[in-house]
């Protein structure tokens, strides 16, 4: 009898010691935990030495499809200093390869199968973007979505830093 209690103790401190981590500006921007579409794993290193926008969106999004077009243009204008990184969240059963050919979409677009991404960033609807400073440190999160001339603000500061 007693050592289901030592265990019920044991497991109520290990719950105790966990917390949550929050997304906080300043800090080292959280690993990636999501593919590109072909099934490659994703990584920040791989845009180190540059701005990244980090736009978590869904194919069901009217507010993400309505930034996309825009955000493919902010792309292109410094695309030595500043990347956007698409991060869908859709299940897979859901095809965006048509709707990304549709806005032509050329900036990288990751899949975040399990959801983890999302967790580490604190995404808690679409859109989301994370702004993330060439040092792989975060900038700023915003939820919700942005007119063009925000986001063409947004483009300027992260391309000057």
């Amino acid at each position: 009898m007693r050592m289901p209690k030592v265990i019920i103790m044991l497991l109520l401190t290990l719950l105790v010691g966990c917390k949550e981590e929050k997304l906080a500006r300043g800090e080292a921007a959280p690993a990636l935990a999501a593919f590109d579409l072909q099934d490659n794993a994703a990584s920040l290193e791989r845009w180190r030495g540059k701005a990244i926008y980090l736009n978590f969106w869904s194919a069901g999004c009217g507010g993400c499809l309505a930034e996309m077009d825009t955000l493919q243009a902010l792309s292109q204008r410094w695309p030595d200093k500043v990347v956007v990184v698409g991060v869908n969240t859709d299940p897979d059963s859901v095809e965006i390869a048509p709707l990304l050919a549709k806005h032509g979409i050329s900036y990288p677009v990751l899949r975040d199968r399990l959801k983890i991404t999302q967790e580490r960033y604190q995404v808690i609807g679409t859109p989301t973007s994370v702004l993330i400073d060439s040092r792989g440190r975060v900038v700023d999160l915003h939820q919700g979505w942005r007119k063009p001339e925000e986001l063409q603000a947004v483009f300027s500061q992260l391309a000057q830093r």
